[in-house]
């Protein structure tokens, strides 16, 4: 082989590699600058969270995710989160499901995702402690109730006897008023 033939062998294998490694850098750039341009968008939403403005938040994150979808995992991210803080007085599991689950079928090569699998399982937890817990509460509520009831049972019971045994009293004492009448009618 030649001199030119190897220069020719070289510039191909050049140009492969740039065909290949092009898009690799362009996306990776892309996804660079993505995060890098909506840095500012992503504190200011962390400002919205640490006032409470949970609404606020979960809104900017709905245009950040229009406008970059590069970031769209974070959102995800970020949003199943806030659905799932505890001091969130909206905060709702099923929707931090929702979002969670998005991440994972959206975006299985995410960064987020482990993430996303961990807060699965800790709300499924939660959930399903939470669901013992107004079980068990239902069945001592349940019980509290019965207690009043055998309770007022009782006092029912103990008014009735003291009904009956003054019921007794006032027959006695009709017997006793019946006995004076008859007592004080003269006799013909």
């Amino acid at each position: 082989m030649g001199k030119k033939q190897r220069r020719r062998g070289k510039h191909l294998y050049f140009f492969l590699a740039c065909i290949i490694i092009t898009p690799m850098l362009t996306c990776g750039c892309a996804h660079f600058y993505e995060r890098f341009v909506t840095e500012p968008d992503f504190k200011e939403v962390d400002n919205f969270v640490r006032k409470g403005n949970y609404n606020g938040s979960l809104l900017k994150y709905e245009q950040i995710i229009v406008q970059h979808p590069l970031v769209g995992d974070r959102v995800l991210f970020e949003m199943g989160r806030i659905y799932a803080l505890p001091r969130n007085q909206q905060k709702d599991y099923q929707k931090s499901l929702d979002y969670f689950q998005r991440l994972i079928q959206d975006y299985p090569e995410s960064r987020y995702r482990q993430n996303s699998e961990v807060m699965i399982s800790l709300i499924n937890e939660v959930t399903s402690r939470d669901k013992r817990v107004i079980a068990q509460q239902i069945q001592i509520d349940y019980l509290e109730h019965n207690k009043r009831v055998i309770v007022q049972q009782k006092q029912i019971d103990n008014l009735e006897q003291k009904v009956e045994g003054l019921e007794k009293k006032i027959e006695q004492i009709k017997n006793v008023d019946m006995n004076l009448i008859q007592k004080k009618k003269p006799i013909h």
